[in-house]
């Protein structure tokens, strides 16, 4: 058994994505509005796809969901527009990128009518942030059904979910009390529809049909709630996800009992509290001895 079950490894969606260097924010009719822009004989980098593993795709955007709360639309842009040049623009331009049509890596006068005339990748900030908080919510509740369905402790995910008290009696069992609630939500979320197309060699090929970010992190997230909890990370590339106990952003797991994410400052407060530990234990130790 070698099922793949990450994003990228199943080349999930064929279609080619743009990353773009530069963006302009402006304001349009009351909203702040985020544009692609090229340079004089600029092309975007193409990617495959996103260019990443989805589970990376998924995690990264609700942490940028994270990084922008409370900011208002014109400062949030900045972090998106970050996020935008690191990754992949969000949303698929009007028409799909003609990889069959046109020679796109070398057509600059395609890409300048595309992107600077027509204005295919231009988005704004309110929309993404509602797609961002959605994607974030559904992520909440999704990982707190999956750990409830496994009988285990889902305190702290309720604390999380503070915009509801619809699972306030999640911690009760038995599990079976829940399942009508937990169907019901599910089919309410946006799926993800498959689709005949033709692939980077020119063959046919059932994929899923994305529209934009949030349809592949979707997918990402449905394929890792779906494996079986029992399987060791790393088996059949199964990644383990957890929140950071330092900066409390979602992250991939190197291991079942990493605790904080592999940002530097959170590495420092880990061997902090561990050296705190560590010394709290020596003295307990130092105590006992003296009673001893």
């Amino acid at each position: 058994m070698n099922e793949d079950f990450s994003l990228g490894k199943i080349s999930a969606d064929a279609r080619l994505t743009a990353t773009f260097k530069c963006y302009e924010k402006t304001e349009q009719n009351g909203k702040i509005v985020i544009t692609a822009c090229l340079g004089k004989g600029d092309v975007p980098k193409l990617n495959r796809g996103y260019g990443l593993d989805g589970n990376e795709l998924w995690l990264s955007l609700n942490n940028l969901y994270q990084s922008i709360r409370g900011k208002d639309d014109y400062t949030a842009a900045d972090d998106i527009i970050s996020w935008c040049q690191q990754y992949a623009h969000p949303y698929y331009a009007s028409e799909d990128i003609e990889e069959y049509r046109w020679d796109i890596e070398k057509d600059t006068e395609y890409w300048d009518f595309s992107t600077n005339i027509h204005g295919n990748f231009t988005f704004d900030v309110h929309t993404m942030r509602k797609d961002l908080e959605s994607l974030y919510r559904d992520t909440l509740v999704i990982l707190m059904f999956k750990k409830c369905l496994e009988r285990l402790d889902v305190s702290t995910d309720l604390a999380q979910i503070t915009w509801t008290n619809e699972f306030a009696d999640f911690n009760s069992f038995p599990m079976q009390k829940h399942l009508g609630k937990i169907s019901a939500y599910l089919n309410k979320m946006s799926g993800v529809t498959m689709k005949l197309g033709l692939d980077e060699n020119g063959e046919l090929k059932v994929m899923p049909d994305f529209h934009s970010v949030f349809d592949a992190a979707r997918f990402a997230l449905s394929q890792y709630v779906s494996i079986p909890t029992d399987y060791p990370i790393a088996y059949a590339d199964r990644v383990g996800v957890a929140t950071c106990e330092c900066c409390g952003r979602l992250f991939i797991k190197n291991g079942n009992r990493q605790k904080y994410c592999d940002n530097p400052e959170c590495k420092k407060e880990r061997n902090r509290r561990k050296s705190r530990t560590a010394y709290r234990r020596k003295i307990q130790e130092e105590n006992d001895n003296r009673w001893a």
